[in-house]
């Protein structure tokens, strides 16, 4: 991802950073953690996203305390109402920043509207999953799912529709999944809204195709899409188009029946029997009533002042320290600064802005040989 750094703070953070005497850490690569998280759809076309009107783009930012953002989403997700997102867990468990600093930008077209067009933004101000979530790749990610709360209303009026059954689960069936992002795996060529259309996968066949497919359960759908002789890949979904949608139309209506959850290795792969395995929403319909009435606690909340806090102490969205308590007041006095972990992001600051815009590693998440976006 990149990030941005006005002149006034490149300013600032040499100035901290030369007092310090501190060496300079190194960045992992790659492959020595494993896959990032960033938006991706295989073989996709240009969408308008009027036709899918309950879809938003996850961002991070902290633009209002330091003007820092990334301008990539890291994952998509849909509106329940006009307070509540639906999501994958995968997109936030773990990563404080991500649970912290999440802005929700809905009826987003063009990624580059980001964040300093004409698109409403919102942050959250709760994060909800379920408790037998399993942040586990190997486990293949059973209950990922997730909810936002916002801090206020948004005014896009359109939420999705759940299915009361199954009947979508049939080949005869056709899929649209949408996404912001690249073209092939580490590639990106647009800006703008991508759509897939994909057919569905028996569990039976899906399970085979995975190490570990004994894990794969009732609760998650399968699909596949079909091979582009132009890229040499199937249609379908990858990374960071998870916590995504993907659609059905049952007798006119738009109807959500999966979250985008994980994937084989190799994004479209043509050799794989599926290109993207999904949360499936009518299995959960239970939790998300519980959610939205306030019967379930959130795993974390968030405002402004823990977010401040937040930096006073880490000194950068770049530094994500995991699953970490937060003050809800910002630390004062003593310049210290928080310790090491603050040290890493004034480091990381100077790199990204000595070299004006520079691809990091993703310090959010580590994600394993299987996608999850």
């Amino acid at each position: 991802m990149q990030y941005r750094i006005s002149p006034k703070q490149l300013a600032t953070v040499i100035a901290v950073i030369l007092s310090c005497g501190m060496t300079l850490p190194s960045v992992a690569s790659d492959t020595e953690k494993s896959i990032e998280v960033s938006p991706y759809i295989v073989n996709g076309e240009d969408a308008l996203v009027d036709d899918f009107p309950s879809f938003v783009s996850l961002f991070v930012d902290s633009i209002e305390i330091d003007g820092i953002y990334y301008p990539s989403s890291y994952c998509g997700g849909t509106l329940l109402d006009s307070e509540h997102v639906l999501t994958a867990a995968h997109c936030l468990y773990g990563s404080v920043v991500n649970q912290l600093f999440t802005v929700v930008v809905p009826k987003l077209q063009d990624e580059n509207d980001y964040p300093y067009g004409s698109v409403e933004q919102i942050r959250i101000s709760a994060v909800y999953y379920p408790d037998n979530y399993v942040d586990s790749t190997s486990r293949l990610l059973p209950n990922d799912i997730a909810i936002l709360k916002l801090e206020q209303a948004i005014s896009v009026a359109n939420y999705i529709t759940i299915p009361t059954n199954e009947s979508y689960r049939t080949a005869s069936e056709l899929f649209q999944a949408v996404g912001h992002g690249n073209t092939a795996t580490n590639t990106s060529s647009t800006s703008q809204l991508q759509m897939a259309t994909l057919t569905w996968v028996d569990n039976q066949t899906c399970a085979s195709n995975f190490t570990g497919g004994s894990n794969l359960t009732e609760k998650q759908i399968c699909f596949t899409g079909d091979y582009s002789n132009a890229t040499g890949l199937k249609a379908g979904t990858c990374q960071g188009d998870s916590g995504g949608p993907v659609y059905w139309s049952e007798n006119g209506t738009q109807v959500q029946v999966g979250i985008t959850s994980f994937g084989p290795a190799l994004c479209g792969d043509p050799g794989s029997k599926v290109t993207a395995v999904y949360t499936e929403i009518t299995d959960h319909r239970n939790w998300i009533n519980s959610v939205l009435s306030g019967a379930e606690q959130p795993k974390r909340t968030s405002d402004d002042s823990v977010r401040r806090g937040y930096i006073d102490i880490y000194g950068s969205i770049i530094n994500d320290v995991g699953g970490i308590e937060v003050p809800s007041t910002p630390k004062t006095g003593g310049g210290g600064g928080g310790g090491i972990s603050y040290y890493v992001g004034l480091w990381l600051a100077l790199i990204v802005a000595l070299r004006s815009a520079v691809l990091l590693p993703n310090w959010r998440s580590w994600r394993a040989k299987v996608w999850r976006s």
